[in-house]
């Protein structure tokens, strides 16, 4: 609108809007480049359809000109406006300088989902929520493209070659579709192109009709590309589909072309279905119904993840709790895990133990996550006990979709196939009356966080490298340590994508790799390790796979596990060669040869012996035992090499469940990180420690979350100080 009015305080509001949505929404990142390329497009169109393209270009370079030269101060002013905004909250209201360019972290935080499909779907995804939820403003895109396909005379020849290749286009689309469909939206991308080059020969709108027809299909092919699919980001391609539906609705109306049957009934039917589906997605069906079976029970698409409405009965059952025993909303109330959320808005205003763990049950009513099996005996006798969903998902499967299941679906809303929830257990004291006193009854699910017995010790580093960058010797967010066997120190510098090699003192001698899937990249990578041979594994964490190099980092292979790693994290090599992993996703151990080849597998979530919840840090002995960092048991757990168990010791700290506790054997003693709690700590034997270094600061011997940890064969410690971005040698009193 600044652009056609030259007014430059509408440029000023357009950069207070870019700016305040560039801090309010990642996806900015990806629908910038949508809106350039859909205003460069626009002048191309323009040019495109004009009967003399060279007095047209011409004319339009000269205005684009004039634009920019009238525009120059206007234009400084409002990059001022936007870098000021921008700057004021990335910085935090300038309490975090480092923050105010996240550019690259955003950029990346997308790559990452898409790299990953932490999210992902199919490329037509977002077709039949269009489809279905918004056929008024989905459908009249493509009725103008089709019909000034049909309706409007060729000018020249490449307007008539162009509409050929839309037909032959249209057609390989078809066939790809069921031949190839990984090729098919390349292909579909290419048959609108062409569809497009040929309208654009013919007729040529208003600018701003222009610019909202390429919007929208430009937002179309972003989001059906990007590996991020959730309901919610159907609102950035909604957007210029409604603008570009008015102006079909504006046409047929002036036209009067809306008073034939033809055009009216079709409309009024969408219309009518368009109606109703607002009202069963907002009223009646707007979240999972608990009381429905699994296999059939009303849902809808746009409902991606809810609460279901088992937490309202839940909540009028506490009431009715609170009711009997006169305390309102005094009552005393234990819940833990999954159902934290959205029971902490819930229950706001009641007295809530909030714990991660449940040891002692002395309320009338605690809920804990359906796996926990732990409480069922202890309190068989004197609660009741009752599973709920805590939250509800549908995943319709397209390939059980018929005509029949989809038009009950329309009408009914009645899901085609069966679904998922997140459960939970509610457990309510039977002897429910005022003044009723509960004993404490004691469980044994994980157990709780030990406090450390003193105060950490400070250590003064022999060596402090590294800073937060991305070039030779800096760091973004350090994990995994290793001790070459020449004494050189490799650090895996996850979050830019590679691995570090250093000399004991320090001395930046080598960098590789770089965020990517192929041989050799990484995505956030944590754990390292080096063989007998002087091989390096890595642990490519989120690539859920193993890598193994040289020393030189020259890429010799890569292996994955059965039936596959979820975030492997920890690594270690036996002095037999033998390559131990934790699949800390699959809470387990796998065992490989140092060619690859999976040996063993063993562990499960829980908490008994041989169970594990998180684990990730791994270390050998002096015993040739493996020690495994079992983060939420808060305990080191000991195997033989092939995977049988020895023994246990308890550790203090590890209060987070995401510590991510890396270790070192050094002898027979054990070098443990706790992040969260800004320390490193020594143990030889179930909670006897003989040492403990560290605390929070940036300080040369303080921490910021430390999290790998090595130990070298001439008694010096090296620490990854994670968020401070850096590596300290320490030499720790024996």
């Amino acid at each position: 609108r600044s652009g056609e009015t030259r007014s430059a305080p509408q440029l000023y509001l357009s950069a207070v809007g870019l700016a305040i949505a560039f801090c309010t929404k990642e996806d900015m990142y990806l629908l910038t480049p949508v809106f350039l390329f859909a205003l460069f497009l626009t002048l191309v169109w323009e040019v495109l359809g004009a009967r003399d393209r060279t007095t047209t270009f011409r004319r339009i370079r000269a205005e684009v000109a004039e634009f920019f030269g009238r525009a120059a101060i206007p234009l400084v002013t409002s990059a001022a406006i936007f870098v000021g905004i921008w700057v004021t909250f990335y910085s935090s209201f300038f309490t975090h300088w480092e923050k105010a360019l996240a550019i690259d972290s955003a950029i990346r935080y997308w790559w990452g989902q898409h790299s990953i499909q932490r999210i992902g779907g199919p490329w037509w995804y977002y077709v039949p929520q269009l489809t279905l939820y918004d056929p008024l403003i989905f459908f009249p895109l493509f009725a103008v493209i089709i019909g000034r396909l049909q309706r409007d005379p060729f000018r020249d020849g490449f307007g008539r070659v162009c509409y050929f290749a839309t037909l032959i286009l249209a057609g390989a689309f078809v066939i790809a579709l069921l031949r190839f469909p990984e090729q098919a939206p390349l292909v579909l991308l290419a048959a609108l192109g062409a569809a497009m080059l040929s309208i654009g020969t013919r007729w040529v709108p208003d600018r701003f009709t222009r610019f909202c027809i390429l919007w929208a299909l430009g937002a179309l092919a972003t989001y059906g590309w990007a590996q991020e699919k959730v309901p919610w980001l159907l609102v950035p391609m909604v957007l210029p589909l409604s603008l570009v539906a008015a102006r079909f609705y504006a046409d047929i109306v002036e036209s009067g072309a809306i008073r034939s049957a033809r055009a009216l009934v079709p409309i009024g039917a969408i219309g009518a279905l368009t109606l109703w589906t607002m009202v069963s997605v907002n009223y009646l069906y707007e979240a999972p119904i608990g009381d429905e079976p699994k296999d059939a029970r009303h849902a809808e698409l746009l409902v991606y993840v809810q609460s279901t409405f088992d937490v309202i009965k839940v909540v009028r059952r506490i009431e009715e709790v609170a009711e009997k025993l006169g305390t309102g909303t005094q009552t005393r109330l234990a819940v833990s895990g999954n159902a934290t959320w959205p029971f902490s808005w819930y229950l706001r205003h009641y007295p809530v133990n909030w714990s991660a763990d449940v040891r002692n049950v002395d309320t009338p009513v605690v809920i804990v996550d359906a796996e926990l099996k732990s409480l069922d005996k202890p309190l068989e006798e004197r609660y009741e006990r009752e599973t709920f969903e805590i939250r509800g998902w549908w995943e319709p499967d397209w390939r059980s979709l018929t005509p029949a299941k989809l038009f009950r679906w329309l009408f009914t809303r009645m899901s085609w196939n069966g679904s998922g929830s997140s459960d939970a257990l509610l457990f309510v004291h039977r002897d429910l009356k005022p003044g009723t006193q509960f004993a404490a009854i004691p469980v044994d699910p994980p157990p709780a966080a030990r406090g450390y017995p003193k105060i950490p010790d400070q250590l003064s580093p022999e060596a402090v490298w590294g800073t937060a960058g991305n070039g030779p010797g800096q760091f973004n967010e350090p994990r995994g340590l290793a001790i070459g066997q020449d004494g050189s120190v490799y650090v895996v510098d996850s979050k830019n994508n590679r691995l570090q090699k250093f000399s004991a003192d320090g001395q930046h001698l080598h960098s590789w790799g770089r965020e990517g899937n192929d041989p050799g990249d990484f995505k956030d990578p944590c754990g390292v390790a080096v063989g007998p041979d002087g091989s390096i594994y890595v642990a490519d964490t989120w690539n859920h796979r193993i890598q193994k190099f040289d020393p030189q980092g020259t890429f010799l292979e890569q292996w994955h596990a059965e039936p596959g790693f979820w975030g492997p994290r920890g690594i270690v090599v036996a002095p037999d060669g033998r390559v131990f992993v934790t699949d800390t996703g699959n809470k387990r151990v796998v065992s490989f040869s140092a060619e690859g080849k999976q040996l063993q597998a063993w562990g499960k979530e829980g908490s008994k012996t041989g169970e594990f919840i998180e684990p990730v840090g791994l270390a050998v002995d002096s015993a040739g035992r493996l020690a495994v960092a079992d983060t939420g048991n808060r305990r080191l757990q000991f195997f033989d090499l092939d995977g049988k168990y020895v023994e246990e010791w308890r550790v203090f700290g590890w209060e987070e469940f995401y510590t991510e506790p890396y270790l070192s054997a050094s002898g027979d003693q054990i070098y443990v990180s706790d992040s969260y709690a800004h320390r490193f700590a020594r143990y030889a034997g179930s909670e006897k420690l003989t040492g403990q270094w560290g605390r929070s600061g940036t300080g040369r011997g303080d921490f910021n979350r430390p999290i790998g940890i090595a130990a070298a064969p001439d008694g010096a410690v090296y620490v990854a100080d994670t968020m401070n971005n850096r590596v300290q040698k320490f030499r720790p009193p024996q």
